[in-house]
């Protein structure tokens, strides 16, 4: 931030600087004319380039305000020097041309000034708002590297969860069902302090728990609270003031809810994981396979007890 408020300060200053010399030389320019003619040869003289010194100062206050440019704000200031030098050496080599063609050679000379301090003006706002387009140009190319990495890195763990899938659905157990989605979840998003839990209608069974400071009181009230929400769909929970875990939030997943029995499954914040929206998906979609495993153990019970019937 320190870089780009001095960088947009000397833009500011220069733009600052110009403006008084064109000013200055417009002043001079009128030596000579006087009416109407005065008029027009400062308007059309000096003004554009006035405007041109203004516009660099009202940029150079712009780019205070431009945060998303900190890291390319020098490649800025590089285009904004190196356009005022090459339009200086195309003044000099101007008047260099000027002063072998033509006969009056003094008369150049005594233009020379203002031919440079208006190339000048043109090329320090022309290399400012050509480094500014590149540096927009570089954050957009960036902004877009990372997307297309980060979509890459989704597809890549939907596939993973699609291999879990496969594997849910060849579980013999609810049990097995929960060691997967506990598996699952610690490897994708990193949270540790999760519970499986299964109810009916005289208990609730918590078939893993690894959480640490949670009363299991506790997680039967979320996994009670679940009952309401959408099969496969990440629900935020607060938790009771005085748990001894540093985070105060839970996330609760309806895996699937019979006339027998429902299932939930609990994972508990962690100060130290930051959970993306990406990461909610791939979650919802762990649960979701866990949900078509567990709804196909429940037909193969209902299955073996129609045959022993």
């Amino acid at each position: 931030m320190e870089a780009r408020d001095l960088s947009a300060g000397g833009i500011m200053i220069s733009g600052f600087v110009l403006v008084v010399l064109q000013l200055f030389q417009g002043v001079q320019q009128l030596e000579g004319f006087d009416g109407t003619d005065l008029y027009i040869v400062f308007i059309f003289e000096t003004i554009p380039f006035v405007l041109v010194g203004l516009a660099l100062m009202y940029i150079g206050s712009w780019l205070l305000t431009q945060a998303d440019l900190d890291d390319e704000i020098e490649r800025v200031v590089a285009w904004a020097v190196g356009s005022s030098i090459l339009f200086s050496s195309i003044a000099a080599l101007l008047i260099f041309s000027l002063e072998v063609t033509l006969s009056s050679a003094a008369n150049v000379l005594e233009q020379a000034p203002f031919i440079v301090v208006n190339l000048l003006t043109v090329g320090a706002l022309a290399g400012t708002l050509v480094g500014i387009y590149d540096a927009r140009r570089r954050i957009h190319q960036r902004e877009l590297e990372h997307e297309r990495d980060r979509v890459e890195q989704f597809a890549n763990k939907a596939a993973d969860i699609n291999n879990y899938g496969r594997e849910l659905n060849r579980s013999d157990s609810v049990e097995e069902v929960s060691s997967l989605c506990l598996q699952a979840t610690e490897t994708f998003l990193g949270l540790t302090n999760l519970a499986f839990a299964v109810m009916d209608t005289e208990e609730t069974v918590l078939v893993d728990d690894t959480t640490v400071g949670v009363p299991e009181s506790v997680l039967f009230d979320l996994a009670t609270d679940s009952l309401e929400q959408q099969p496969a769909t990440a629900v935020s929970h607060d938790l009771p003031a005085g748990n001894e875990r540093r985070s105060d939030g839970a996330l609760t997943l309806l895996i699937t809810n019979t006339d027998d029995e429902t299932i939930v499954l609990i994972a508990l914040d962690d100060d130290s994981v930051s959970i993306s929206e990406e990461n909610l998906k791939l979650l919802e979609m762990l649960v979701a396979h866990a949900g078509t495993a567990v709804d196909r153990l429940y037909e193969k019970k209902l299955q073996a007890e129609e045959t022993e019937s």
